[in-house]
């Protein structure tokens, strides 16, 4: 899949740690290099999986897509936008704020 970020095409690609040694340890990651976000399949089914994976796997998806926006938008170096705890909080917020502008008839 393709995505524009700030005019810039990215791609979102799906792969696990068995063809992509970069996700060991990680449900996804932002490429800036290659304009990628690469996505855990997540295709675990252990008693100690995420009982709701595919929710999960569009927050992580949400996470790595902003790390693309930051970075094309020059917050890569020395800045707030590395720090993974905001960037978490964007993805994870971003759902309840789109509902609320869409009530508010501002997007």
């Amino acid at each position: 899949m393709k995505i524009n970020v700030l005019g810039t095409e990215y791609s979102i690609i799906e792969a696990n740690e068995s063809n992509d040694a970069t996700l060991i340890g990680k449900d996804g990651y932002c490429d800036t290099s290659i304009k990628a976000c690469v996505i855990d399949e997540m295709s675990d089914t252990s008693p100690s999986a995420k009982k709701n994976l595919p929710e999960y796997k569009k927050s992580v998806t949400r996470h790595e897509i902003i790390h693309a926006f930051l970075f094309e938008s020059g917050l890569d170096v020395c800045s707030w936008a590395n720090n993974e705890e905001m960037v978490d909080w964007l993805a994870i917020q971003f759902p309840k704020m789109q509902k609320a502008f869409e009530q508010a008839n501002c997007l």
